[in-house]
């Protein structure tokens, strides 16, 4: 039902009802009615070119897009020290399974499977990147810092598991918010990170090897084929298509999931913004970029001075570029979800979690 010509209102309808939720306290600001554009114009590119995807798909969508709204009324309700307990849980779990893998994974591919998923390393260290952001947006005393071997030791067992964007994504992260907070903790962290990525990739020379040799063919070669396996060549690939794609574009785009259908891998280009442009249009790309740009705008001016300021900034500056480098329109979730709640934080001032004010750390 979700996206299709005859029920264009109950996408609209899913896509508003966080708002009409939270709307006692809700004061649009200039992002928010830039959103409000941006799924006008899913929904009229949805009209115009009909069902060119599935209804899971659609779905996909919408509840991706639901979460602008929704995370919009998170603000400072969000404790960094429950939270990284939670996730401290979890990535202690997903590094044992991942390092697990690395030993006894014989399935002869560079990323190990993980419960049979070959991007299940991948899934752990995105968690874990999320942890590292609130784990340095909080003030820790001496005694707390030996938490700092959840920064070390889980980066040299996905850094062994050839894990690769992710690690691009912290790093820009990490320099983003040491320029913006002024703290030297993150350089330190990215030191960190880099000093267990180059042991984590010595520990598995084989499969380093594997993949500098992937790439070093592929760069010899003056066109790169559709039957390559190096990420990054495809990600060039796909790229180069949808390029192609964008003057045929049109004002409302081709539809929801028409590019995976003419790619020659079949698959999104990987680059949220190129694909918002060739499937709902140029305008709606835009106005993608514009509502991040505000958010990031809004999280910076509070990461210096607010622990969760500067978790929203980090995160935010992480998902971005995560989205450009591997994201889906359709599985956009965290993208719209930080953008919302960057936006929020303009109409929340600081208040005090558990007693504790909620300062971002320091140098």
């Amino acid at each position: 039902m979700l996206g299709t010509k005859g029920h264009a209102a109950v996408t609209a309808a899913l896509l508003i009802a966080p708002i009409v939720v939270i709307s006692t306290k809700f004061r649009p600001v200039p992002a928010d009615y830039l959103f409000a554009v941006l799924a006008a114009l899913v929904v009229a590119s949805t009209v115009v070119n009909g069902v060119t995807a599935s209804g899971r798909d659609y779905a996909l969508l919408a509840i991706s897009m639901a979460y602008y709204p929704a995370f919009r009324a998170v603000a400072h309700r969000f404790d960094p020290r429950r939270f990284s307990y939670i996730m401290g849980a979890i990535v202690s779990v997903g590094t044992l399974l991942t390092a697990w893998a690395i030993v006894y994974d014989r399935s002869g591919e560079y990323k190990p499977f993980v419960f049979g998923f070959g991007e299940g390393p991948t899934v752990f260290s995105l968690t874990w990147c999320f942890l590292v952001f609130a784990l340095l947006s909080m003030k820790l005393s001496a005694r707390q810092w030996p938490v700092a071997g959840l920064i070390a030791v889980p980066s040299f067992v996905f850094a062994a598991a050839m894990v690769r964007h992710p690690f691009i994504a912290l790093a820009l992260s990490f320099v983003a918010s040491a320029v913006k907070s002024g703290g030297r903790r993150q350089i330190a962290a990215l030191a960190i990170v880099c000093l267990t990525i180059f042991i984590g990739l010595a520990a598995r020379p084989a499969m380093s090897g594997k993949i500098i040799g992937l790439v070093v063919e592929n760069a010899h070669k003056p066109v790169v084929a559709c039957d390559t396996k190096d990420t990054l060549a495809i990600r060039i690939i796909l790229t180069k298509e949808a390029l192609n794609l964008l003057p045929k574009a049109g004002l409302l785009g081709r539809g929801i999931g028409t590019f995976a259908q003419q790619s020659c891998y079949k698959t999104e280009p990987h680059n949220v913004v190129l694909q918002a442009a060739v499937e709902v249009g140029v305008a709606a790309a835009l106005l993608l970029v514009a509502v991040f740009t505000l958010g990031l705008n809004a999280a910076g001016r509070r990461a210096r001075f607010d622990a969760v300021g500067s978790f929203v900034f980090a995160g935010l500056v992480f998902v971005g570029i995560e989205y450009l480098i591997s994201g889906s329109l359709t599985n956009s979730a965290l993208l719209f979800g930080f953008m919302g709640w960057a936006i929020g934080l303009q109409q929340s001032g600081g208040r005090e979690i558990s007693g504790e004010p909620q300062l971002a750390a320091g140098p």
